[in-house]
C-alpha cells in the first residue's frame, strides 16, 4: 500500500493525462458543433447545476465535519455561479433556460451514488473539479476567440478559482481518507469511472442530447 501523500500524488497526476485527452475530445465537439458563446453559457450552468446537486445529495449523510461543511459551501457557490452565468445570458439577450431539460448526464447519477469519503474527495473533488477547470479554461479560449472578453472573465477567473479552491480541499480531504489498501482501491476505482463517463459526455452525440441547440 502507498503512503497516504503518495496515493493522492500519483492519483491526481494519473488523472492529468486523462483530463487533456476529455478537454481535447471535448474541443473537436465544440468546433463539429459550432458552438457559441451562448451554448457555453448553457453548458455551464449544467454541468455547474449538477455539481451543486451532488453536494446537496452528500452533505445529508456526510460524517466527517469538514466535508459535509466544504458540500454545504460548494451548494451556495454553484447556485451563486449559475445565477451569474444566467444573468450573463440574459445579457446577450437570450431567454431564461433550465438547466434540467434534457435530463441529467450519467455521471451526475454515478456521482450521487457514491457513498464513502474516499469515493466522494477522488472521484467529486480531486478529479471532477480538476476537470472542471480545465473545462471552463478551454470554454473560456473559446469564448475568447468569439469576441467575448468578459464571458471568458467570468469562466476563467470568477469561476475557475472557486473550483481551484475545492480541488485543493478536495486533495487534503482524500488524504484523510485514504489511509489503507481498501480505502485508496476505491477512491481510484471512483476517479477512473469519473473520467470514463466525463469522456463519454463530450462526444457530438451526448452534447447534443444533454444540451439541445436553441437557435
Amino acid at each position: 500500500m502507498a503512503a497516504a501523500d503518495t496515493f493522492v500524488s500519483e492519483l491526481d497526476a494519473k488523472n492529468q493525462a486523462s483530463i487533456q485527452r476529455v478537454i481535447d475530445a471535448l474541443s473537436a465537439s465544440l468546433a463539429k458543433e459550432g458552438f457559441e458563446v451562448t451554448d457555453v453559457l448553457r453548458l455551464v450552468i449544467k454541468t455547474t447545476i449538477e455539481a451543486a446537486e451532488v453536494a446537496a445529495l452528500w452533505v445529508a449523510d456526510c460524517e466527517d465535519l469538514e466535508m459535509k461543511l466544504s458540500l454545504a459551501e460548494q451548494c451556495g457557490d454553484g447556485a451563486r455561479q449559475c445565477r451569474e452565468v444566467a444573468a450573463r445570458l440574459d445579457a446577450l439577450g437570450q431567454p431564461a433556460y433550465d438547466p434540467r431539460h434534457g435530463g441529467y448526464s450519467k455521471l451526475f447519477a454515478f456521482l450521487r451514488s457514491l457513498q464513502t469519503a474516499e469515493e466522494r474527495s477522488a472521484a467529486g473533488y480531486v478529479t471532477a473539479k480538476a476537470l472542471s477547470m480545465a473545462r471552463l479554461g478551454t470554454l473560456a479560449a473559446l469564448c475568447r476567440e468569439k469576441g467575448d472578453g468578459q464571458t471568458a472573465s467570468l469562466l476563467a477567473d470568477t469561476l475557475l478559482s472557486q473550483e481551484r479552491r475545492y480541488y485543493e480541499e478536495g486533495k487534503r480531504l482524500l488524504l484523510a481518507a485514504a489511509t489503507n489498501e481498501e480505502s485508496q482501491a476505491r477512491g481510484r476505482r471512483s476517479a477512473y469511472r469519473t473520467l470514463e463517463l466525463a469522456t463519454e459526455m463530450v462526444e457530438p452525440l451526448q452534447l447534443r442530447k444533454l444540451l439541445p441547440k436553441k437557435r
